[in-house]
């Protein structure tokens, strides 16, 4: 599922309406960066039964723990996937920068970015779910 914000609104804004949208079944860990750490989204986290895997954020002259500091980098371990596919597509595609206006305009750049990448990873993909005897033959 891909949404699309205004370039103005946080990142976070959208979070609980995409709860909803998503159908994330209870007891899924649901994974975020320090954007989405308020005590809301770890409310809302909790009444739909998803495990929280948002990262802890430090607030001014209240420093995070060590256990918070070793969870973060424990959840940095699963994101890496996530953050990956971002710094890959700015790479090959060169999506750092959107140059549109308009939510439309900008959507479907997006939409346009994930079939790209998609179709670009393919070939490896496929090569990867083939069984050792038909890597050979091909």
């Amino acid at each position: 599922m891909i949404e699309t914000i205004a370039a103005n609104a946080h990142d976070s804004k959208p979070m609980l309406a995409l709860l909803d949208k998503a159908a994330i079944k209870a007891g899924s860990r649901l994974h975020g960066d320090k954007a989405y750490c308020s005590q809301k989204h770890h409310e809302a986290l909790k009444t739909r039964g998803i495990k929280n895997g948002i990262q802890h954020k430090a607030v001014k002259n209240k420093p995070l723990t060590r256990r918070q500091l070793q969870r973060n980098r424990l959840i940095t371990k699963s994101r890496y996937v996530v953050e990956r596919t971002f710094g890959s597509q700015a790479r090959w595609f060169g999506s750092k920068i959107l140059r549109y206006q308009g939510l439309d305009k900008a959507h479907a750049w997006h939409v346009l970015l994930a079939v790209a990448y998609k179709l670009k990873r393919l070939p490896k993909r496929y090569i990867q779910s083939l069984t050792v005897q038909e890597k050979c033959a091909f």
